[in-house]
């Protein structure tokens, strides 16, 4: 009896030993990691606009806070500021722009009461000058008269295109917002300047012109008096200054669509009279302004071209011709 009480102590001490042995040896379990509905962010590219060089910050986890209202929104982005071109040949600064953004769809045409009512005679300069001294139907893409000196192309950059299509010299102003202007070779003093355009698909504040009596080409600044003519019928003349910073100061501003054909896909026949001082503008052969500066007394003639929202406003000169005025000494 006391051999198996003996035997039964052993057996129990055995048992209760093998508990505390060590486990066989292993990998230490993998920390539990807890998984949320948002994944993470994936790692920040660097943007087309961005600077070079610049360090582009990454983005936050999601926010597990409630949006705001519409209200609180943040503001939009301000515009741009305008680079400075490289070459006084071609320049944009940024005109003021409406207080709201502007329809895509073109305004209606307004009813044009009997203009001969209100404006006096029509001013025919073939008439009343003779022969022009130079005169382009741009039937023939005359590529030296617009192009760039140092490389024989038309622009076409962020700003401007110029291109010779079907007969035609089309102009595109590429961003919204913008004035911009590209001059020829033509230098004039005294002169009557007179261009055709066709307004193409237009909204109310797209714009096109005339830009006279502007610097050498690569002087290194921009200036000179801007006609410009609305889709609306605003008739706009502005005496630029700079273009770095943009400053221009509105000699003229008057909605002249008595006069002048509004919407889109209409013909309009500008003419600037600048004599001395005297500037006096006509619209289909009316008078419809007339002021007096003498800032600039002579330089280049180009076209210029104000886009509205989205941009891209295109026009087509189809006529250019010009009359010397300059007495002869």
């Amino acid at each position: 009896m006391k051999r198996i009480a003996l035997l039964l102590a052993i057996f129990f001490l055995l048992f209760t030993g093998a508990c505390t042995l060590p486990a066989p040896g292993g990998e230490a379990p993998t920390a539990f990691v807890a998984v949320t509905d948002t994944p993470a962010a994936p790692a920040a590219t660097e943007a087309d606009t961005s600077a070079p060089d610049t360090a582009v910050p990454v983005q936050p986890p999601a926010s597990t806070e409630t949006a705001p209202p519409p209200s609180e929104a943040a503001p939009a982005a301000a515009q741009p500021t305008a680079v400075s071109p490289t070459s006084a040949a071609e320049a944009s600064a940024p005109y003021p722009a409406p207080a709201t953004a502007q329809p895509t769809a073109a305004l209606p045409t307004p009813a044009q009461p009997a203009a001969t009512a209100t404006l006096g005679p029509v001013f025919d300069p073939n008439t009343a000058l003779g022969k022009p001294d130079y005169e382009n139907p741009m039937e023939i893409a005359y590529l030296t008269e617009w192009a760039q000196a140092e490389t024989r192309l038309l622009p076409n950059n962020s700003n401007i295109r110029l291109q010779f299509k079907d007969g035609e010299l089309y102009v595109t102003g590429k961003q919204a917002g913008f004035s911009t202007w590209w001059f020829s070779y033509h230098t004039l003093s005294d002169a009557f300047i007179e261009m055709t355009f066709e307004s193409e698909d237009c909204s109310g504040n797209d714009a096109y012109g005339i830009i006279f009596r502007g610097p050498p080409h690569l002087a290194g600044v921009s200036y000179g008096y801007i006609v410009s003519v609305s889709c609306d019928g605003t008739l706009r003349i502005l005496r630029l200054d700079d273009a770095d910073p943009y400053d221009a100061e509105t000699l003229f501003e008057k909605d002249m669509s008595i006069a002048i054909h509004t919407g889109p896909d209409e013909e309009n026949v500008i003419g600037v009279r600048a004599e001395g001082g005297l500037i006096v503008v006509f619209a289909n052969g009316f008078q419809v302004a007339e002021v007096e500066d003498d800032h600039f007394e002579k330089g280049r003639v180009g076209v210029f071209v104000r886009a509205a929202y989205p941009g891209n406003y295109i026009y087509r000169v189809t006529h250019f011709a010009y009359w010397n005025l300059a007495k002869e000494e």
